[in-house]
């Protein structure tokens, strides 16, 4: 029986996705989604009633550690019935992804079959996740065999490019799909994941990417005072030509005066300033590599 993981941070559209990659199968497949939360009710879970999949439910922890037995478990039951096609696990969007495919390690492998690992990727919130959760979260992105990034319809063209530039620095080797989810099966996903798998020796080692988990550095900035529109793009372009490091991400707002507000969104060299006629907070994200932060705060001062 085949075995899927739907990874991904908290709120990312794990639950939306198994939706939409179930439409079909289950009506060919016998399926059991196990749902893990870490608090005591589970309401993704309830979510997914209406599809004609059985649930399991572990909660009051992470299967990735406190309750990592109680997955093994459920699994050992599962595979002794032998009636099953196909299981979705859903981890807590607090898990650790390779901590998880650790535990797999110590399943009867006659009985399952690895099928897919997807990380879902939310677009809108890569700058505060990755500000706020780093190690944690870039784990969930290296250790995925296919990223899909979520919230594309509400996201910027920056904000899409950044988070496949970001995706694609920690795991090369992943495919990065950003199209309308409406578009999805799991059919597809499979086949893309048999065509990368073929191209690699260990197509299923993980923990490779390591040694890149710390390379981003988050930077908030408060600035103080106006900027004109010809301050901003001098700063830009020096941003650009690497005076204050390897700056990959920018985005926030500068004020121009007491009722003007730019703002501001800098990715990868391409640089997008819009007006508005309404305050706002003075506040730069800053997100790169070998950042000169003390540069960085002392010309947003």
């Amino acid at each position: 029986m085949k075995i899927d993981i739907i990874a991904g941070f908290l709120g990312a559209g794990k639950t939306t996705l198994i939706k939409q990659l179930l439409k079909d199968v289950s009506k060919k497949e016998k399926i059991v989604i196990i749902e893990n939360e870490i608090g005591e009710v589970n309401i993704d879970a309830k979510d997914l009633q209406d599809l004609k999949a059985s649930i399991e439910e572990i909660t009051s922890g992470c299967i990735c550690c406190t309750l990592s037995t109680n997955l093994k478990s459920t699994l050992d039951t599962i595979g002794e019935e032998g009636s099953v096609d196909r299981i979705i696990i859903e981890p807590t969007g607090l898990a650790s992804l390779s901590d998880l495919l650790e535990i797999f390690d110590y399943i009867n492998k006659s009985l399952f079959q690895f099928n897919l690992i997807i990380t879902i990727l939310d677009v809108l919130k890569l700058e505060m996740v990755v500000g706020n959760f780093g190690t944690f979260f870039t784990d969930q992105i290296c250790n995925g065999d296919i990223i899909i990034l979520s919230k594309i319809e509400k996201a910027s063209s920056s904000d899409i490019e950044f988070a496949k530039y970001y995706a694609n620095n920690l795991n090369p080797n992943a495919p990065i799909i950003d199209v309308s989810w409406e578009k999805l099966n799991i059919e597809c996903l499979e086949n893309m994941n048999q065509k990368e798998n073929s191209t690699q020796k260990n197509p299923h080692r993980h923990r490779e990417f390591e040694q890149l988990l710390d390379g981003f550095e988050n930077i908030l900035v408060k600035p103080k005072g106006f900027y004109s529109k010809d301050d901003v793009f001098s700063i830009l372009n020096n941003i650009k030509s690497k005076s204050y490091g390897d700056v990959i991400r920018m985005k926030g707002f500068l004020s121009i005066d007491e009722k003007t507000t730019m703002k501001i969104d800098y990715v990868l060299g391409q640089i997008s300033i819009t007006e508005k006629n309404a305050p706002s907070d003075h506040v730069l994200v800053i997100i790169g590599k070998d950042l000169k932060a003390n540069k960085l705060e002392e010309v947003f001062k």
